[in-house]
C-alpha cells in the first residue's frame, strides 16, 4: 500500500492528499531518477505494481502514461515497460 511511503509534496498543492497515481508516479519517478532502476531495465507488470501498491489497473496505466511522457519509461508492445535510456 502507499499509505507506508512518505511524500513532501510542495506547499502550492490544492490537494491535501495526493491521488494514488500522483504518489506511485512519485515513487516509481524517484527510483529511476535516484538510479535504483537502470536504464533498459524492465518495470514489474502492470498486475504486479495492483498487488503490491493496492491499486486499479487503471491507476497504473495512467502513472506508466505519466512515466513516458515524462521520458523515464518507454513501452515495448508485448514485451513491457522499461526505464529510458539517458541522455
Amino acid at each position: 500500500m502507499l499509505s507506508q511511503y512518505k511524500f513532501a509534496w510542495p506547499k502550492t498543492s490544492r490537494r491535501a492528499v495526493p491521488t494514488l497515481y500522483q504518489q506511485l508516479a512519485h515513487l516509481l519517478a524517484k527510483q529511476i531518477e535516484g538510479g535504483q532502476a537502470l536504464p533498459g531495465q524492465p518495470l514489474p507488470s502492470e498486475l504486479h505494481l495492483q498487488q503490491t501498491y493496492g491499486v486499479a489497473r487503471g491507476t497504473v496505466r495512467m502513472v506508466m502514461r505519466e512515466l513516458r511522457e515524462r521520458g523515464l519509461v518507454v513501452t515495448v508492445h508485448a514485451r513491457g515497460t522499461f526505464v529510458a535510456e539517458h541522455g
